[in-house]
């Protein structure tokens, strides 16, 4: 599916945002040395991917997601 990526101050403020939301409910500060830090990133760039694709869906209204994704 194609996507409309965010630049990269848009990325870096979601992932800012994202790291304090995952804090404010419980996780452990978050940085590289994190236990956990590898599927903290996969669930980050999924959840990236999704706001992507959404943003490319709302442009492109003659597409839409498949329920098989």
């Amino acid at each position: 599916m194609s996507r409309i990526e965010l630049d990269d101050g848009a990325f870096a403020k979601f992932q800012d945002d994202f790291y304090d939301l995952l804090e404010k409910y419980g996780v452990s500060h978050i940085d590289c040395e994190h236990v956990n830090f590898n599927e903290i990133c996969e669930i980050r760039n999924k959840v990236v991917e999704f706001i992507e694709e959404e943003k490319y869906l709302i442009k492109n209204k003659q597409y839409r997601r498949s329920n098989n994704e």
